[in-house]
């Protein structure tokens, strides 16, 4: 790591990234595949994967960071990249962007869904909160509650249970 870096070893923690966010040093996302930050800022959130830039200007407004897998944050030490993370930066934009062709929203909570089952881990996307998937694409939670249970097996789904009847 350069003698430049404000910081000299990988960001890991929740709190630790957003308080490093937060000064506008710029940072990227480790480059492992299926590692990614979900970045809420006042009324939307951004997906930033593996090899992504995060920080600088683009995130010192950020209110809340979501880790997903093994994430660590390093600093780019050359300008070439630099470069690469912004580009990288700039596709995972696109990607999310893929999922808000269409205006209706629950069309936009199965595009988006389908694409993250189809690069992060299922048990990953599965413990994310639908507040925070919703933001992604500007759905209301409880649509992204619906593509969920959707998309589950019947034998998958818990049995509802009834009361009986006078008691």
């Amino acid at each position: 790591m350069t003698e430049l870096a404000l910081i000299r070893k990988p960001i890991i923690q929740p709190t630790e990234i957003l308080s490093q966010l937060q000064t506008g040093q710029l940072l990227r996302v480790n480059s492992t595949r299926g590692n990614a930050l979900i970045i809420m800022h006042r009324h939307h959130a951004e997906l930033a994967g593996s090899g992504a830039a995060v920080g600088g200007i683009f995130d010192a407004d950020c209110t809340r960071v979501v880790p997903l897998g093994t994430l660590s944050l390093v600093y780019p030490e050359s300008r070439y990249e630099r470069q690469k993370a912004y580009q990288l930066r700039q596709r995972w934009i696109l990607f999310t962007q893929h999922a808000m062709i269409t205006y209706v929203p629950l069309h936009r909570a199965k595009i988006l869904l389908s694409l993250l089952y189809k690069y992060f881990d299922a048990q990953l996307i599965d413990e994310l909160s639908d507040d925070v998937i919703a933001q992604l694409v500007g759905v209301l939670p409880k649509t992204i509650g619906i593509v969920r249970r959707s998309r589950m097996s019947p034998t998958q789904q818990k049995p509802q249970t009834r009361k009986p009847v006078g008691v």
